[in-house]
């Protein structure tokens, strides 16, 4: 499209079908702004360019040759946008009616707004968190301590449900809108980042610039991706973790860096101790399989990403 006010990014690897549910929902349910939805693949195995492709012959897709990341994926489309707000949506999404004009039309009201995030919904209907903290010291060790569960659980599920938009620190990465203005010369998302922690670097790099994150609490969006550990693949959740410490170290001066991928360490090893409990059941058993192998690797991860 000529022109596009918006510019909606999806990044896919192995969810044909999902990914075809979502730019259904995108197209259902976006009426009114001029928008462009550029797909980029990285080297599904399962279909998707050409089911894309002979679905939506108007949609732009790029097909790379390897799996190149969720940032560097994001990147490519983003140098292949035009609109002037990039919309950051994971291929597992299915976007509800109104939700991404409500977010476009506060980002244009807002100049301060950089970046700006709706509500996202587990498959069954039920809230996903998705507003988050800067990582802090104080925050991992409550988390060591379970103290956020405890007293917390209802406080932020109030939190999402809010009467008028409001600053954040950051939202997680499945739905998150950008004014390109904010980026200047910037990239979209770190590339040293391959998955996870790339949102926080963002809205953490258009922070240091002046700009805000905000969370819209009108639209919805349901979120079918990975909605407990046990579900992510031993790759990914050692993703995670590498992930967490290089952001450690990118932005937090080296004592301060250390202190938090220490306590961050904690967090690990809590888990896998509530873990043990639950060993005998099959459901269960992954979980902790995947904390063993995380608080196993941890120190050696540690030496490698802070040095």
């Amino acid at each position: 499209m000529d022109n596009p006010e918006l510019s909606v990014i999806i990044v896919s690897y192995n969810v044909c079908n999902l990914l075809i549910d979502c730019i259904q929902s995108v197209i259902a349910t976006t009426i009114g702004p001029n928008y462009e939805i550029i797909v980029v693949d990285n080297a599904s195995a399962d279909g998707s360019v050409d089911a894309v492709k002979k679905s939506f012959p108007h949609i732009r897709v790029i097909a790379n040759n390897r799996n190149v990341g969720f940032a560097e994926g994001n990147n490519e489309g983003y140098e292949n946008s035009s609109g002037d707000y990039v919309l950051i949506l994971n291929p597992d999404t299915v976007v509800k009616s109104g939700a991404i004009r409500l977010v476009l039309e506060f980002m244009k009201n807002t100049p301060d707004a950089g970046m700006a995030a709706c509500r996202l919904l587990n498959g069954d209907g039920s809230l996903q968190k998705s507003i988050r903290p800067f990582p802090t010291i104080k925050e991992h060790l409550s988390r060591a301590l379970f103290i956020d569960h405890i007293f917390y659980s209802e406080y932020w599920k109030r939190t999402y449900y809010q009467p008028a938009p409001f600053a954040i620190d950051y939202c997680t990465g499945a739905f998150m809108m950008v004014r390109r203005k904010a980026l200047g010369d910037m990239p979209l998302l770190n590339p040293e980042f391959f998955m996870y922690a790339e949102e926080k670097d963002l809205a953490l790099r258009l922070r240091e610039k002046g700009w805000k994150t905000y969370f819209v609490p009108f639209g919805e969006v349901t979120h079918f991706g990975e909605q407990s550990t046990g579900q992510m693949s031993e790759r990914m959740f050692f993703e995670l973790q590498k992930s967490q410490v290089k952001f450690f170290r990118k932005n937090y001066s080296f004592l301060h860096a250390w202190a938090l991928a220490l306590t961050w360490g904690l967090v690990l090893f809590s888990n896998l101790i509530v873990s043990i409990p639950l060993f005998l059941s099959p459901s269960k058993r992954r979980r902790m399989k995947l904390f063993v192998q995380a608080v196993t690797q941890y120190p050696f991860m540690l030496k490698t990403c802070l040095r």
